[in-house]
């Protein structure tokens, strides 16, 4: 397990547009900086400057390296603003990693449920073990909630994806636009009886869901009523 709460400090390196908010920057670490992360965990930025001692924390959507580090940020506040106007070679302070957002390795059929910029631990996961070639002996059913075409990340990354990876299955939700796409068929919220029918049985799976609270709320309830151990079901919201 990575070390926690250490700090590091890291330059960046690249930025790169995801959607008209949200925008992915690559940090280089210090090579023996000994910094090293497992795929769904976070860690906590530090800007100084009219920030001060106050952090904020960003879930790492790249894979593990031990040269760079990647996050995936919506541009919601200020301290967001702040990160999406870094200039390249700017330096940041990082402290972690943390969290226990992720997957057991004996787990064998996953159902990830994400929101928004909420998808951002499940793309670690997904790429971490498309890398390692360990989705062969998994299965993930990834259902992916937007308010429009536009608002989603990571798009052709996630097909690309699940067309090299046939146990990968994608479900993508727009909740306030109707568009003829191959790839999105759902215009209303995740429900449990659209996760019930496209999975067809809900026992014997692990369920991860990330997003804004009331989202994470919701689905986790509907799961609970539905019989699932709450053992099985997994959160990680913010607000």
């Amino acid at each position: 397990m990575p070390e926690k709460n250490n700090k590091f400090e890291c330059i960046l390196v690249s930025k790169k547009i995801e959607t008209s908010d949200i925008i992915t920057l690559k940090f280089k670490l210090d090579e023996d900086s000994g910094f090293s992360f497992v795929p769904g965990q976070y860690v906590t930025v530090y800007l100084g400057g009219q920030f001060g001692p106050v952090g904020k924390a960003y879930t790492i959507s790249s894979i593990p390296d031990n040269k760079f580090i990647e996050m995936s940020v919506k541009k919601i506040g200020k301290f967001s603003t702040a990160l999406h106007e870094l200039k390249i070679k700017s330096t940041i302070v990082i402290e972690g990693p943390v969290g226990r957002f992720f997957p057991e390795e004996k787990s064998a059929e996953l159902v990830f449920l994400a929101a928004g910029i909420g998808v951002t631990p499940f793309l670690s996961i997904i790429k971490a073990y498309a890398k390692d070639n360990s989705l062969i002996n998994k299965k993930i059913a990834l259902f992916y909630s937007n308010k429009t075409r536009g608002d989603v990340a990571f798009f052709d990354e996630f097909n690309k994806l699940s067309e090299d990876n046939k146990n990968l299955e994608l479900f993508y939700y727009l909740t306030r636009q109707k568009i003829k796409d191959e790839y999105i068929k759902e215009f209303n919220r995740i429900d449990i009886e659209s996760v019930k029918s496209k999975l067809n049985n809900l026992k014997n799976k692990e369920y991860f869901i990330c997003g804004p609270i009331r989202f994470v709320f919701d689905i986790r309830k509907a799961l609970l009523n539905e019989g699932i151990n709450e053992f099985n079901i997994h959160t990680e919201a913010f607000y």
